[in-house]
């Protein structure tokens, strides 16, 4: 059993944790909840030795500890899964679990660890390629290979007392493997493991917590049996209740113009054909879903429309301007956001050379911060104040930041990846509205998400990309369930 009483954590000026007091029990599923912001992955973080509290105690069946480092975490029988990966890009698959576990001082044996990632890769029903660089990997490859290695770690410590910390682990998988995964989580649990599950997918965490406790800016509002409506758990998150986007009739939009064209595009990339005779349209006044899960093509079909890449056949045709064009990418640190730069001047990025921010030439600074300020201000992204480095940002206000100045202004096209990874109820609502109102006023809108309840609420037309092969799935006349088989290949 592990304690946390007291925990406190401020970052200059910013109080992010008050007087936490939480308990994990082994053999249960304890699901932690909150708006971004709310301190969950602070929480966790401390708990796993990458931050120290400023106040409270630790303490491991009664014994009060202090976690120094994620190591030291490790060998106390302590996992995570971190929202944002700990993979080193250049590395592949066995390398990057050896040098995180491998405690030995000689040659890796690299055959036995590829052994142990088959054997538990195997037992999820994952399927993984050991020695392919994380770099190569889709967004859902590397959080599996997060997810293992975490586990593997666990296995290795020999601890009595063994604890699991999950942050946002179904972010980016199928129904199905969502299933499975849900499945080894019970499993772990049933095997006395202690998890600790974050997550905003308020009917998952009914669907496996035992326990579950609300934090809201940095304070346990709420803790108990997993018991509670996700209708309530909302309104425990948010401090009042939320307003649900849903999908509205939305006329025939065959008349309307073409935004984006793709013509039968095959693009081989590692000697694998990553997409074979794509073709589709996407008009003015409609949002086309993509579902999938991660690594069938997706990274491939997304870099082809915005030019990033070049397919070997076939033709993208784009017709309106760049910067009429809204863009959120897969990846929000690595191709979105410039970490060590402020909130201010990240939100500047996009139009910056056009008035008001420059005037013949020159920045205004005065104006990047109002319009920072106003940014800041409708999309609700929480900070300090706009001068403070956008890496200090919780991931779903980090989120925030991307959405609000790529969603800004009058757009003819939008292309979004997974929008809402990471964000809270209230604030994945906000932008689905947001999507919905940018369609309303006749922008295209290209949505590829692996979270097929999303797609199913937005959506005008959903079509499926599999193994490089995109397909019509019919829907709505189609239900939930056939769109999935055809996610996983089914006919």
């Amino acid at each position: 059993m592990i304690s946390l009483t007291g925990v406190g954590k401020r970052f200059t000026g910013v109080t992010a944790l008050e007087g936490v007091s939480l308990t994990f029990a082994a053999g249960q599923v304890h699901g932690l909840l909150g708006e971004n912001g709310a301190g969950k992955s602070t929480l966790m973080n401390v708990l796993f030795g990458l931050l120290q509290p400023d106040t409270g105690t630790i303490a491991i069946n009664g014994v009060v500890t202090r976690i120094r480092s994620p190591r030291a975490a490790c060998r106390l029988g302590i996992g995570m899964v971190h929202q944002h990966f700990k993979l080193v890009p250049t590395l592949n698959v066995v390398d990057n679990l050896a040098l995180a576990l491998d405690t030995s001082l000689g040659r890796v044996d690299r055959a036995a660890w590829r052994a142990r990632i088959y054997q538990r890769a195997a037992a999820l029903r994952w399927t993984i390629d050991a020695d392919a660089r994380v770099e190569s990997l889709a967004v859902g490859q590397q959080q599996r290979v997060e997810i293992l290695k975490a586990l593997l770690a666990i296995e290795a410590s020999g601890a009595k007392n063994r604890t699991l910390i999950l942050d946002e682990p179904t972010a980016v998988l199928a129904p199905q493997e969502i299933e499975e995964l849900l499945s080894a989580v019970r499993a772990l649990a049933a095997d006395g493991v202690a998890v600790v599950y974050i997550s905003h997918k308020l009917a998952e965490i009914a669907s496996i917590c035992t326990e579950i406790s609300v934090l809201r800016r940095g304070r346990l509002v709420h803790q108990g049996p997993a018991n509670e409506s996700p209708e309530h758990l909302a309104e425990l998150m948010i401090g009042s209740a939320v307003a649900h986007s849903s999908r509205t009739a939305q006329p025939a939009a065959q008349e309307s113009p073409a935004r984006i064209t793709v013509d039968g595009m095959t693009v081989v990339a590692d000697g694998r054909t990553q997409l074979h005779q794509v073709s589709m349209i996407v008009r003015a006044g409609e949002i086309v879903g993509i579902a999938g899960v991660e690594g069938n093509g997706q990274v491939s079909l997304v870099q082809a429309i915005l030019g990033q890449s070049m397919p070997d056949q076939g033709c993208v045709t784009l017709s309106v301007p760049r910067e009429q064009i809204g863009v959120i990418p897969e990846d929000r640190q690595r191709e979105a956001l410039v970490m060590p730069l402020s909130l201010n001047e990240n939100l500047g990025l996009k139009n910056y050379r056009a008035p008001p921010l420059s005037r013949g030439g020159w920045l205004s600074l005065s104006a990047w911060e109002k319009h920072a300020q106003i940014l800041m201000s409708t999309f609700d992204v929480r900070a300090r104040d706009a001068s403070v480095p956008v890496a200090t940002l919780s991931g779903g206000n980090q989120q925030k930041a991307v959405i609000a100045r790529e969603l800004s202004g009058n757009l003819a096209v939008i292309v979004a990846v997974n929008p809402t990874r990471g964000l809270d109820v209230g604030a994945a609502s906000a932008v689905l509205a947001r999507l919905l109102a940018a369609r309303d006023a006749g922008a295209a809108v290209l949505m590829v998400h692996s979270d097929l309840d999303e797609l199913l609420t937005v959506s005008d037309r959903i079509l499926v990309l599999h193994n490089g092969r995109l397909s019509d799935s019919h829907w709505p006349a189609q239900d939930r369930s056939a769109i999935g088989r055809l996610m996983m290949g089914a006919s």
